[in-house]
């Protein structure tokens, strides 16, 4: 067992960009973060190519599972190859249409700076019929808010500044108003001898089976560097119904892994 957070997100981000390695995939470790901070679990994210059919085949299975958020990122782009909104709305049999507040502003802006065609910039207004447009207060791409099946579906851009700006604005606050429960994470060092905190380790495992704990991947050592102290570090993660719980249950399980380090011989906890 381990938190769980009051309500599950999935991130299905698009772009063959991802898929080739041309760029890593900074946007879905971020809403992990940031979603955990508000009391919301990220349970999955697929990486799908520039694909029609993949990116509807992604959007239906995400919709057979658990989970109240269903977060796109990318593919909401001018370019031919940002089929996102195309995609999503062939899964769910609704039309593209174009967000008239989004399509004003590019034409502001494209007329300020000589550009007389905007056909193509025209392309980041696309959302679905009877979804929420969601400015962008960064750049052009508008993204979406639609339900279907009891589930909320959001579109960003996968530009990160783009997207964090419209995840604040959009979901953020949805988030919020839904969750029950407050996660708290925290990465330290411990400070021990490194044949005691194995241990140790796993005892605390067993008998905090509500509390997330990992510790970094250690090489092997030789017999004589088993006897030795060393650092590790390890990451936690608790969950209380309240900022103010998880920060108390945080202390209160550092304080005994503090004591218990000391029973074993000796050593503390330092900030990483």
């Amino acid at each position: 067992m381990r938190p769980h957070g009051s309500c599950g997100i999935e991130v299905i981000a698009t772009g063959d960009e991802l898929l080739f390695g041309r760029i890593l995939d900074t946007n879905s470790n971020w809403i992990a973060r940031r979603a955990a901070e508000m009391g919301a679990n990220l349970r999955r994210v697929t990486i799908v190519g520039d694909d029609v059919e993949d990116i509807s085949q992604a959007l239906k299975e995400a919709l057979g599972r658990e989970g109240r958020f269903i977060v796109f990122t990318g593919g909401l782009g001018p370019s031919e190859d940002d089929l996102t909104v195309e995609a999503i709305g062939r899964a769910l049999g609704r039309a593209v249409v174009h967000d008239p507040e989004t399509v004003e502003r590019i034409r502001e802006v494209y007329g300020r700076r000589g550009i007389a065609d905007t056909s193509r910039g025209e392309r980041m207004a696309r959302i679905l019929e009877g979804s929420r447009p969601i400015p962008n207060p960064v750049g052009f791409s508008a993204g979406m808010v639609l339900e279907e099946a009891g589930k909320v579906i959001v579109t960003f851009p996968g530009v990160p500044e783009e997207m964090r700006a419209m995840f604040e604005g959009a979901l953020a606050p949805m988030i919020e108003e839904g969750a029950t429960r407050r996660l708290l994470a925290r990465t330290v060092r411990v400070r021990m001898v490194w044949k005691e905190f194995f241990p140790l380790y796993r005892e605390l495992q067993r008998e905090h089976p509500d509390v997330y704990l990992k510790n970094a991947a250690t090489p092997p050592l030789e017999e004589e560097e088993r006897g030795m102290v060393t650092e590790i570090k390890v990451d936690i993660v608790v969950e209380g119904r309240t900022v103010e719980e998880a920060e108390g249950r945080m202390e209160g399980f550092l304080e005994e892994y503090r004591r218990r380090i000391g029973e074993a011989g000796g050593g503390d906890i330092l900030p990483a």
